[in-house]
């Protein structure tokens, strides 16, 4: 093994704790769950070319650094997987030729196809072999790409790796959106835009730095509420339950959302009376105020479609399902109410 790979130093981020690998070359970067010599069969994968605008300046108008961050979500999910980041700025033309092409898209009003063309620039120049020699390195032979780019698994396949395609799910925002179809139609990309296609793929959630973890009651995105700040869905629903004591407020002030329901629980034999007939409108009231008032998190939600929503646990049959159809699934059911709404 190349010895560039026995340096690595811990990476500790929002979705999980992940290795950073030094692989001598400044302009690749690898960073993985778990050992990189030890990542098992058919890892996650994700090759991925830098994007300084979305990635370092948070740039609305691509999905890079929504590909990115969802990638990372999902290798935490499984517990495994690894990410190459390559540094090939516009579709391998480089930073320069990328802020001629996106000015000749504000300017001219074209799409990023028509720009190219324009500056007579080839669309896709990237190369991802270097990609394909650190597999072949760490001995990985086959994987599950992350990824809606027929190229780029045109290109491990042909250089004798297994592939299985994983899309990743866009949000669509105005800034984006034509840029999203742009790629579909005139790039070959397989983005799922259209959510009416997707009706029959149900939609797990659960941990909050996990995928459509924004729908968790946990993810943090603080909402206003009776005159309120308050810093989750999950401490305005467990603060109800003292409402009008000195225990709302103990439990607004909590730390995370964990312990606010740690605190609830446990003052349990003095919560309302008629808790249980009021707990779901409690939910709903929480809901609607976090969707509407982070319009991000709203063009997420709709970016749903009609898909079942479900929260994906064995821990709670009434709010959640796990996965056999004996749960409730009374939050799936209540943000399904809430998507329609804001539809």
């Amino acid at each position: 093994m190349n010895t560039a790979f026995n340096n690595w130093c811990t990476l500790p981020t929002p979705m999980g704790e992940f290795r950073m690998y030094d692989t001598g070359n400044e302009d690749i970067r690898i960073i993985c769950l778990g050992d990189i010599m030890d990542q098992g069969s058919e890892p996650l994968l994700r090759v991925h070319s830098s994007c300084i605008a979305s990635e370092v300046f948070g740039a609305l108008d691509c999905d890079c650094a929504d590909q990115l961050q969802e990638t990372m979500k999902l290798i935490a999910s499984e517990g495994r997987g690894v990410v190459l980041h390559l540094h090939q700025e516009g579709r391998g033309q480089g930073l320069s030729l990328k802020i001629k092409a996106v000015r000749a898209m504000e300017v001219n009003k074209q799409d990023t196809v028509e720009a190219f063309d324009s500056l007579g620039l080839e669309q896709d120049i990237r190369c991802y072999a270097e990609a394909v020699n650190i597999l072949e390195k760490v001995g990985i032979n086959s994987v599950r790409l992350i990824s809606n780019n027929p190229r780029k698994a045109s290109f491990l396949k042909n250089r004798g790796i297994q592939v299985n395609t994983v899309n990743t799910n866009p949000t669509i925002r105005p800034e984006n959106e034509e840029y999203l179809h742009s790629k579909n139609n005139k790039l070959g990309h397989k983005l799922p835009l259209d959510t009416a296609t997707q009706t029959s793929s149900p939609i797990n959630f659960y941990h909050s730095d996990q995928p459509w973890g924004e729908l968790s009651n946990f993810s943090r995105h603080s909402m206003f509420i009776d005159g309120k700040i308050w810093p989750t869905a999950e401490h305005y629903y467990q603060a109800q339950k003292y409402k009008g004591t000195t225990h709302e407020e103990d439990i607004r002030q909590c730390s995370t959302p964990i312990l606010a329901k740690i605190k609830a629980t446990s003052l349990v034999l003095k919560r309302l009376p008629n808790w249980s007939e009021i707990k779901e409108n409690i939910m709903l009231k929480a809901l609607r105020a976090k969707f509407q008032q982070h319009p991000d998190l709203k063009i997420k939600l709709l970016n749903s479609g009609t898909r079942l929503l479900v929260e994906h646990t064995k821990n709670d049959n009434y709010w959640g399902d796990s996965g056999d159809g004996s749960g409730l699934n009374r939050l799936g059911h209540l943000l399904m109410q809430v998507r329609k709404e804001l539809s």
